[in-house]
């Protein structure tokens, strides 16, 4: 029986097809895991989140507040030292 050079290509490449189908099943797997797992956190969490996203605006308002008070002291310090 002969076989020919585009036979052996063909059943190459052909193993080749079915081992990266292999490897994407295990892929495709790994990301739906992760992905549950992430949706049952955030569920798990929800609350929590929305606590944070709630008090953001405040700690972003308090972090100015400090601020403007540090560059006022800042340039009273700087006044007070230039005399």
């Amino acid at each position: 029986m002969k076989v020919s050079l585009w036979e052996i290509s063909l059943l190459i490449s052909a193993l080749g097809f079915f081992i990266l189908c292999i490897n994407l099943s295990y892929a495709v797997r790994s990301i739906d895991k992760t992905v549950r797992r992430t949706t049952e956190m955030l569920e798990k969490n929800e609350s929590k989140i929305e606590k944070i996203v709630e008090n953001t605006s405040g700690i972003v308002e308090n972090i100015k507040l400090v601020t403007n008070v540090s560059s006022i002291v800042t340039g009273f310090m700087s006044k007070s030292k230039n005399k």
